[in-house]
């Protein structure tokens, strides 16, 4: 497993101004129970929108792989050690994958558009720094579980297909806050490969092996995300 984890996140937020009716934001509080002042100690869920794609040296592989509009949900766990910095955890149910255009001919050659539906549980880990009492940024490793692939509307065996299980690498972005309220967006950058080596996929109707020279299964996935939350202090 590559031991260097990338921080690939340019990431826009509309600046939001806490003005918070009782006095308190969602990092407004301190947590006595451990003895730190830390205004960034809770958990809460999460749900949104993804965008992701395939990289790597073999995309060329699937000329006609376009980007999928899925989705993303989970909880997530806090625990700050000052104001400024935190650690987040999360457990996320995150669906990836990419989209192939139909053929403009027709005949044997030609084929239809369908969607590769990757379906993920991941663990990011987080570190999470506050600009301001409203903004902060997060990065950090993440790790992910395949747990369901459809190619169209066909439900494929990971195993017999080629799908390498585990995937792995490293997310970042920026979150707004007002009250209960989050708002971010985030970059994941996949670092595993999706197939093993020496896979053969159907692709445009025909079979692509992914071995050899040049072709050594070096596509994964990228994912731009962005979601809504509620957060509650602990």
């Amino acid at each position: 497993m590559k031991n260097i984890f990338l921080l690939s996140a340019l990431a826009l937020a509309t600046g939001l101004e806490a003005r918070a009716q009782g006095g308190l934001t969602s990092k407004d509080y301190d947590n006595g129970a451990t003895g730190t002042e830390s205004r960034n100690t809770g958990f809460g869920i999460k749900g949104g929108y993804n965008v992701s794609n395939l990289r790597g040296s073999n995309v060329a592989l699937f000329p006609n792989a376009n980007s999928l509009a899925a989705f993303n949900a989970g909880a997530y766990g806090q625990f700050g050690f000052t104001n400024f910095a935190s650690l987040q955890v999360e457990l996320l149910y995150s669906r990836k994958g990419y989209h192939t255009d139909a053929s403009a001919t027709t005949g044997p050659g030609a084929y239809q558009a369908f969607d590769t539906r990757l379906d993920y549980v991941q663990l990011p880990i987080l570190f999470v720094g506050n600009f301001t009492e409203t903004l902060s940024f997060h990065f950090g490793p993440q790790v992910g579980i395949l747990t369901k692939v459809l190619q169209g509307d066909q439900n494929l065996d990971l195993k017999a297909n080629g799908y390498n299980s585990l995937d792995y690498g490293a997310v970042g972005g920026v979150e707004a806050r007002l009250g209960l309220g989050r708002l971010g967006v985030r970059y994941e950058l996949g670092l595993g490969n999706i197939y093993q080596e020496g896979t053969v996929v159907r692709y445009q109707g025909a079979p692509v092996t992914l071995s050899g020279a040049g072709t050594d299964g070096n596509i994964h996935n990228q994912t731009f995300q962005v979601y809504l939350g509620i957060g509650f202090r602990k």
